[in-house]
């Protein structure tokens, strides 16, 4: 199945990358990235990993790692540290601009979009002699009940 046009500007954006910086342009990076964009969630190096790996490619945990590295280099992968988990990822075309809440309870995220969080930002930045260039923002809470909560599967 040929790659849709946004994998398309990807690889090429990414292909770039590896050139100007002397980098190999191996078949290797570039099945990483066609899984990658078969994900619609955050997803970890090692879930990265085992879904490549369930699916028949043949990758090694390095390649996974130095590729997710020259992605998130790049600008094509976003990387987030959530509660002290290893790191996770997602590309930075789904959903630009956006923050997350964190259920301490149950480790669900929910990504969110505020218009007023970038006004803040903005704001704060300007104040300060800055232009914003992006944001992170994480806010930890728990679910209303997290004894039901669907996602809770600490039991």
């Amino acid at each position: 199945m040929p790659p849709t046009p946004e994998i398309a500007e990807l690889k090429n954006q990414f292909s770039e990358y590896l050139r100007r910086k002397k980098y190999r342009n191996t078949q290797e990076r570039s099945n990483v990235l066609d899984r990658i964009a078969e994900i619609d969630d955050h997803f970890s190096a090692d879930e990265l990993y085992l879904y490549m790996n369930g699916q028949g490619d043949k990758v090694s945990r390095a390649t996974i790692y130095s590729t997710l590295d020259l992605l998130t280099q790049c600008n094509i992968l976003t990387k987030h540290r959530f509660q002290g988990e290893s790191a996770h990822f997602e590309l930075a075309t789904r959903m630009p601009h956006h923050d997350h809440l964190i259920c301490t309870e149950c480790g669900r995220i929910v990504e969110f979009r505020e218009e007023a969080i970038d006004g803040i930002r903005d704001q704060v930045a300007k104040g300060l002699g800055f232009r914003p260039l992006s944001h992170s923002l994480q806010i930890h809470a728990v679910c209303h009940d997290p004894t039901t909560c669907e996602h809770n599967t600490s039991d």
